[in-house]
């Protein structure tokens, strides 16, 4: 079947036929916390009520390198600052994937979720918004740095907690819909990653990964390999793998969706342009917003895992970045990146090898991508 096109002329493979109107929950349902997380407090909470060590001066006591702050919580965890600078480059990139993916948070097809989980939560912007969308939904978001807002809706909680870890805060079978986001430069194995978001959800669920493959390329030519920027996604690349944290190709998850255990599965490829030079007013829009959140965050992506990963000095960071801005506000250069949507749902019964022999169960086709 010949790959389709979405409205902003990009190829979709398979189609993207889960895009639906965010629905509003209507029933309201009761929150809860596990102690095993560090909850993030409001002012005015009592915070007899959290875990002690969930505003301890050693959370917020930042370190800084280079001229940028970093999370202390698991220190040297993930190599991107969390400073002012870094935290508007990371509310950008949520603008421009809801951009890119027509104004919508997600694409799975919920039908008025209790529970859902907000993984490497950034900001805290996505489980905000999500929560003002699905009031009656409890939104749970997750992140190394405290650097959410303290006040957020009622139905929002935030936590400090490391994903890293083997055992996560919450039950298995726990969440309605888990969400994943940008976490390149966070993960050490993959595999593992999309597993664990599998053990917790619940059957019936669904886990969303929205990811970039942060390799800049070009379908014309028009991106040298020798310019900076091609030699820029080379050597971030080795750099994270150097650091434990390895970058994927945008069509590697797919299989790892299936070796997990997740049916159903969609995915939905989308290509960010540099800078505005696509022709398409969405795509030249994207450009604009893209071409900002490069400029003034390229630095803070790239400074941590050179000198970290690849032992470069500061200073030769900052004259590859130097080289790398006209080359990205050229528009000549037709470069880009390429985003990845995922949705598995995890089955409502375990799979056994008798279920798994016709390769129909659970919504699998005979002959589908990925059936067993």
């Amino acid at each position: 079947m010949a790959a389709l096109r979405d409205p902003n002329k990009l190829a979709i493979s398979p189609p993207p036929s889960l895009i639906e109107v965010d629905q509003v929950c209507q029933t309201p349902t009761a929150t809860s916390h596990n102690a095993n997380c560090l909850q993030k407090a409001s002012p005015s909470d009592d915070l007899s009520n959290y875990d002690t060590t969930s505003i301890t001066a050693s959370i917020v006591d930042y370190e800084y390198e280079n001229g940028r702050r970093y999370h202390s919580y698991r220190a040297g965890s993930y190599p991107l600052p969390n400073d002012e600078q870094e935290l508007d480059r990371i509310d950008l990139k949520h603008h421009i994937m809801r951009l890119l993916c027509s104004g919508h948070l997600y694409i799975a097809p919920l039908d008025s979720p209790k529970r859902i989980l907000d993984l490497g939560t950034g900001t805290g912007i996505w489980p905000i918004e999500m929560g003002e969308q699905h009031p009656g939904s409890e939104v749970h978001g997750v992140d190394l740095s405290p650097v959410q807002p303290n006040w957020v809706p009622d139905n929002v909680h935030l936590a400090i907690d490391d994903i890293e870890d083997q055992n996560w805060c919450w039950p298995d079978n726990h969440f309605d819909y888990v969400h994943s986001r940008f976490m390149l430069c966070s993960i050490s194995n993959w595999k593992r990653y999309i597993r664990k978001a599998f053990q917790h959800t619940k059957p019936g669920g669904y886990f969303e990964l929205q990811e970039l493959d942060c390799r800049f390329s070009s379908d014309d030519g028009s991106l040298r390999e020798d310019s900076a920027i091609s030699y820029w996604s080379d050597a971030i690349t080795e750099a994270s793998a150097n650091y434990n944290r390895p970058i994927p190709r945008y069509g590697e998850y797919y299989d790892w969706f299936v070796q997990a255990g997740f049916v159903d599965i969609k995915q939905v490829i989308l290509k960010s342009p540099t800078n505005p030079w696509p022709k398409d007013p969405k795509l030249k829009e994207i450009g604009r917003y893209q071409l900002l959140a490069h400029v003034e965050g390229i630095e803070g992506v790239s400074m941590g895992l050179l000198t970290r990963g690849s032992q470069w000095k500061a200073e030769e960071v900052s004259v590859l970045v130097a080289k790398m801005k006209p080359e990205l506000k050229d528009r000549a250069v037709h470069s880009y990146q390429t985003n990845v949507v995922l949705v598995g749902r995890k089955p409502e019964f375990p799979r056994t090898p008798d279920s798994m022999k016709d390769g129909l169960s659970y919504g699998w086709k005979k002959g589908a991508p990925g059936a067993p």
